[in-house]
């Protein structure tokens, strides 16, 4: 038996249905081109190991003598007891560090580096017990007041102490996708913009462009600008909005020439 066809308002009400599946938001379009814009940002390994280095006071030829020894720079890698990226950090280790994807560089660099600036403090700057603490656990090196007797991690200090002190240049020499532009200097008005409280906002389209109205010059920004004003009166997740304004940052260093600001 066959079905007739819908017809009268019936009709109509599944048309319009069938529509709206196919139909996405200026919000919903807007996450899309910005997921997709930060995955395809790249950046430069050895900035985020200088970068680290600044942030947690560690040098850092020792912080890559440690992403060599771990993982070769691979930010994929995954040992058989199931450490994550670039430093290696174990599951449990990365959530306690704020680490929320070990298999994000950026993320699993500054982690590391964390990592490693409280094993230092804890054992009073001494690099090698550090190294074991970071390989082995600090309660092992507390256990045997100094570098576990095991072979992996005797050895395993020798390894990055060796490239560490040696005369050897450490680079890692390559690039990654991080989904963000790092640190960033920009023009005083996106400086204050994102110092006003977006992240962990919510605000409309409309509000940020008139943020900008007259502060710069969005030409070249096209389709985003079209589709944030197309989106105006919908709201964006403070993490959205935030990526978003280091997004228009660096479209006005790039309208604005080189002297503006600097990507690190």
């Amino acid at each position: 038996m066959s079905l007739a066809p819908i017809t009268g308002d019936g009709g109509k009400l599944a048309a319009q249905a069938a529509d709206q599946t196919q139909k996405t938001t200026p919000v919903q379009e807007f996450q899309g081109i910005l997921k997709n814009g930060l995955n395809a940002i790249k950046e430069d390994m050895d900035s985020i190991f200088e970068e680290a280095s600044a942030l947690y006071q560690i040098p850092s030829k020792l912080l890559r003598a440690v992403a060599k020894a771990e993982s070769g720079f691979n930010p994929k890698a995954v040992s058989k007891a199931g450490a994550m990226g670039v430093m290696q950090l174990m599951p449990g280790t990365a959530r306690s560090l704020g680490v929320s994807d070990p298999y994000n560089a950026r993320q699993n660099i500054l982690g590391g580096a964390k990592y490693l600036k409280q094993n230092l403090d804890r054992f009073g700057g001494d690099v090698s017990l550090a190294l074991a603490a970071y390989n082995a656990g600090p309660n092992s090196v507390t256990k045997y007041g100094g570098i576990p007797p095991y072979k992996e991690t005797q050895n395993y200090v020798k390894k990055i102490m060796a490239d560490y002190t040696g005369n050897n240049t450490i680079l890692a020499g390559r690039t990654v996708s991080t989904g963000t532009y790092g640190k960033t200097s920009g023009s005083t008005a996106v400086s204050s913009l994102i110092g006003s409280g977006l992240t962990g906002s919510s605000l409309t389209a409309g509000s940020l462009l008139g943020s900008f109205a007259g502060n710069t010059d969005l030409s070249g920004a096209g389709s985003l600008g079209t589709l944030l004003a197309a989106g105006k009166g919908e709201n964006l997740s403070g993490e959205d909005w935030s990526n978003m304004v280091q997004i228009l940052r660096l479209q006005m260093m790039m309208n604005m020439g080189k002297d503006t600001g600097t990507l690190i």
